[in-house]
């Protein structure tokens, strides 16, 4: 679940969005002391963490582009061991998006078009990250199997955070799309 600084005031108004989803206010306690809650502010905290990531990869492919093969043990381990970090922390993020969806549509109903797109953009720019960072590693380790089995799951949990947002709306008078399951 996504945390926030602000404080939930009267959320009454939320209802669930189905059935299966619970309202908001009891869902949302675990956010971290929030003093002002707005439509649009978590959904804008998200968008800032996506462009900081999406800077951040380009910045990172401008300096590999013409990098030669990583050739010392040492090194690769090191690389790696940068790049797991990388990719725990952009499964985390992931994961929280997706358990956050249907909080995140009830927050602010533009939610379900803005996130899922924005979703798909940072997806788009760490693939290209990822693809830069398989091709520093010689391919007869084992560094380069790793790195391409890891670029696979980030796919998965972007995918997946994408997909949440369509079932999160798609038992509702106005589905976003006909996805039903994973």
């Amino acid at each position: 679940m996504l945390s926030c600084k602000r404080e939930i005031r009267d959320l009454s108004r939320y209802a669930p969005l189905s059935p299966g989803i619970p309202a908001l206010p009891e869902v949302h306690r675990s956010c971290v002391g929030c003093t002002t809650l707005t439509r649009h502010e978590h959904q804008q905290d998200i968008l800032d963490e996506f462009n900081d990531i999406s800077d951040s990869c380009l910045s990172n492919i401008s300096v590999m582009i013409r990098s030669s093969v990583v050739t010392d043990q040492a090194d690769q381990q090191l690389v790696y061991e940068a790049y797991s970090n990388f990719v725990q922390g952009l499964f985390e993020l992931m994961d929280s998006v997706t358990e956050s969806a249907p909080i995140l549509i009830v927050l602010d109903k533009q939610a379900e078009f803005r996130i899922p797109a924005a979703v798909r953009e940072v997806a788009g720019v760490v693939d290209a990250l990822l693809y830069q960072l398989m091709a520093i590693f010689p391919t007869n380790t084992s560094y380069s199997s790793q790195t391409a089995n890891q670029k696979t799951q980030v796919d998965t949990h972007f995918r997946q955070a994408v997909h949440a947002f369509h079932l999160a709306t798609a038992n509702t008078g106005s589905p976003y799309s006909n996805t039903t399951a994973l």
